[in-house]
């Protein structure tokens, strides 16, 4: 039995290496269901306690939701900066109202749950609410007056599918809000919002929360800390928080001075910005300071953000040390 359990926060890569992992070319539904079915028996032949469906079908973690409902048009889209760091990307516009949700997250799921170990758990990463607002051009202020209403309005279409998901047997739902860090000054609001959809899922469903500085080309463009978001994180009722850690100019754990978390924590002991390889020992010293907050038992060994990013071979060489280190630490 490992000494600490591990996971992966979401997002793998791609067999093949890709040009642009931003803007990754579309799939169709043969081409998904590979994938899935690839990425499930590879993230699991590591050793992994707990997988996704990979999430490298996504173009990326919002045009993939952006290009499958209706209201959305991505033809003339401006070009949008985002944080102090000098990211930008070209961000579809909102032309109508947001309905009809064609994303087969359930489906998706699925697929992974069947082609994985039943030993290995499989959770649903949903890109949350928050993202998918500030990635969206509104230009329907009639329908959706504020930035609160748009939010909303992508909180309401993702529910219904993670319902789906949750009627086939999933019960372990993800939602990754990485711009609260961009946006700190909407985050009690957002976490407010995703706190309406996480309390209308079952009481059965574990569920965990991603915040972390971005990681576009593996480079990170937010900067807020933790700490200054905590009034956010006290409004979301999660079971489980996944945050960066170990390349972080400050200590994050601080945040729980201020917050009292009864859940577990996933800590960001693995960089998957780099390619050198962590030591065991470098793990090692990366976890310690968090045992003066946490029992063991409410750790879990994880990366600081996804691998989609990464090549393939980095990030098997990085996953297969993570589950060495979950299993002698």
């Amino acid at each position: 039995m490992s000494g600490f359990r591990n996971t992966v926060v979401g997002s793998y890569p791609r067999p093949e290496k890709l040009e642009d992992t931003m803007k990754r070319p579309v799939m169709n539904r043969d081409e998904v269901d590979d994938y899935i079915k690839w990425a499930a028996k590879d993230q699991a032949s590591l050793g992994l306690d707990t997988i996704t469906d990979g999430e490298g079908y996504r173009e990326n973690m919002y045009y993939f939701y952006q290009k499958r409902i209706d209201g959305i048009t991505f033809e003339d889209m401006p070009k949008v900066s985002f944080g102090t760091a000098g990211f930008g990307i070209e961000c579809p516009r909102v032309i109508g109202e947001l309905k009809n949700p064609r994303f087969d997250i359930a489906r998706n799921w699925k697929i992974a749950r069947d082609a994985a170990p039943d030993e290995v758990e499989v959770k649903l990463t949903v890109t949350g609410p928050h993202v998918l607002y500030r990635f969206s051009v509104n230009e329907r202020k009639d329908l959706y007056p504020d930035a609160q209403a748009l939010c909303r309005a992508w909180a309401n279409v993702l529910r219904d599918e993670i319902a789906e998901a949750i009627a086939l047997g999933c019960e372990h739902v993800q939602f990754d809000e990485p711009m609260w860090t961009e946006s700190p000054e909407e985050s009690l609001w957002a976490a407010e919002i995703l706190a309406e959809l996480i309390e209308s899922l079952p009481k059965k469903v574990r569920v965990g929360l991603h915040v972390c500085g971005g990681n576009p080309r593996r480079k990170r463009v937010y900067f807020t800390k933790y700490t200054d978001l905590v009034e956010a994180f006290k409004a979301v009722p999660v079971d489980e928080l996944l945050l960066e850690h170990c390349t972080l100019s400050y200590n994050m754990l601080e945040l729980f001075d201020e917050w009292d978390f009864k859940g577990d924590l996933a800590i960001g002991v693995i960089d998957q910005r780099s390619d050198a390889l962590e030591t065991i020992e470098e793990i090692r010293e990366r976890l310690k300071p968090a045992l003066d907050y946490f029992p063991a038992d409410r750790l879990i060994l994880t990366s600081e953000c996804g691998f989609g990013h990464v090549p393939i071979d980095v990030t098997h060489a990085k996953l297969k040390r993570l589950v060495e280190a979950s299993k002698v630490l």
